[in-house]
């Protein structure tokens, strides 16, 4: 995969020119609504991210008037709290007392796993619009579900290119620091394995709980020996993870790589300050793309938000919003024949804040991914674009039948990172 040296872009700002609201062209039909179950953290600490997304997933549906193909659209949202039997009992109750007919959000793995369950066994089409990357939710294998679509990310397709770009910089050892939780062991086993594979190699691995308020010993702890640090801390633990990084006077002595950006998340910069200056991350978005779609976005994002700017979980709504959008309108609004519902799903393809959008057979989204460096443009810091990995979908860069011949899942290799050999080894 090619990667490109991009030029610095500057900051949209809100004086961009907003989002064009548009009505539906059929008569609005208020007995035949269609109702989007949301389902997001709105307490907690992943929190700022749900708020995010939902914001991303109310902007789309405003754009186009809140109506599709002459039905109107309802969002009843429930928060989630980050917990799976939280999540579970709400999507019962969208649905159930609800009459939601298809949901969305979700941004915590566990709670994507969870909730996975349920639309399988009651054959609901369920639209991960949020975070939830856990890879397994859209690959062959036992949690396949013929219900789910992802138009977000998996932790593969952020972390492999991660890892390529690592590579290519020279960096051969790092130490890793990833949250103990289902998307975290996933998202780190990922990095380690495509940097194994290119013969690089995780000299350590430490797992903070999620909720971690001392980081203290772990970063007491890390092996200097290491070419970087790469970490996955979603939610506040990011935050806190960057202020105690500066604390401890490592800025300039260990050169961070933040997979999903958890550290340098946009809301986090203001107080991290200078500090987060030449930190890396890898994600499929920055507010700093130069499209006109992502300048639109930006803009009207900022306009909700008291001017702050969206980080990944805005334009995934967004994105989210807008497949089920246009999956309504291709069946013309019946969403009766379910599976005519996912196949709508599946056909989406347009532009988008975050790029070209489509889907591949399994239902994962395919987009481009970027490596981004914290710099300071017109006197805000700012993830700049240095590097992209254009259609980049959850395999690569293997294709699906090289990556199914792996031996070990994630779930089997915690505490095996270290291992190049077994974290490549084939069935």
């Amino acid at each position: 995969m090619a990667i490109k040296r991009t030029a610095p872009l500057g900051l949209v700002t809100a004086g961009v020119v907003a989002l064009t609201l548009g009505a539906a062209s059929l008569p609005v039909r208020a007995d035949d609504t269609i109702k989007v179950g949301v389902l997001v953290p709105l307490s907690g600490n992943f929190a700022p991210n749900g708020q995010q997304t939902l914001t991303g997933i109310k902007m789309y549906f405003d754009e186009i008037g809140n109506a599709v193909a002459g039905h109107k659209i309802e969002l009843i949202v429930e928060d989630t709290q980050g917990k799976p039997d939280v999540g579970v009992t709400k999507a019962r109750k969208l649905v159930e007392r609800d009459g939601a007919q298809v949901l969305t959000g979700i941004v915590s793995s566990g709670v994507a796993l969870a909730v996975n369950d349920y639309s399988r066994e009651n054959k609901v089409p369920l639209v991960l619009s949020g975070d939830a990357g856990a890879d397994e939710l859209t690959m062959p294998g036992p949690l396949v579900n013929p219900y789910l679509v992802r138009t977000s990310q998996n932790g593969r397709s952020v972390s492999a290119p991660a890892a390529d770009w690592a590579y290519k910089q020279g960096w051969r050892k790092v130490t890793v620091i990833g949250s103990d939780y289902a998307g975290g062991v996933d998202t780190i086993h990922a990095f380690a394995q495509s940097f194994c594979q290119l013969g690089g190699q995780v000299i350590q691995e430490q797992w903070p709980p999620i909720g971690t308020s001392d980081f203290g010993p772990y970063l007491t702890n890390l092996d200097r020996k290491a070419d970087g640090l790469v970490t996955f801390n979603p939610g506040a633990d990011g935050l806190r993870l960057g202020q105690q990084f500066s604390e401890f006077g490592l800025k300039g002595k260990l050169t961070v790589l933040d997979i999903y950006g958890t550290i340098v998340y946009e809301p986090n910069l203001p107080q991290l300050g200078d500090a987060t200056l030449g930190m890396y991350s890898s994600l499929f978005y920055s507010p700093m793309i130069k499209t006109p779609e992502n300048e639109r976005f930006v803009a009207e994002f900022r306009k909700r938000s008291d001017g702050q700017l969206p980080a990944n979980e805005g334009p995934n709504g967004y994105v989210g919003a807008h497949a089920i959008a246009d999956a309504v309108k291709a069946v013309n609004g019946d969403l009766k024949d379910t599976m005519k519902f996912i196949a709508a799903l599946k056909a989406i393809k347009f532009p988008s804040p975050k790029g070209d959008i489509s889907l591949d057979k399994y239902g994962q989204v395919i987009q481009s991914m970027y490596i981004r460096e914290v710099e300071k443009v017109d006197g805000q810091l700012g993830n700049v674009p240095i590097a992209t990995y254009a259609n980049v979908d959850q395999f690569w860069p293997f294709t699906d039948t090289e990556f199914a011949a792996y031996k070990y899942t994630y779930k089997e290799l915690k505490g095996s990172l270290t291992d190049c050999g077994k974290l490549l080894a084939k069935k």
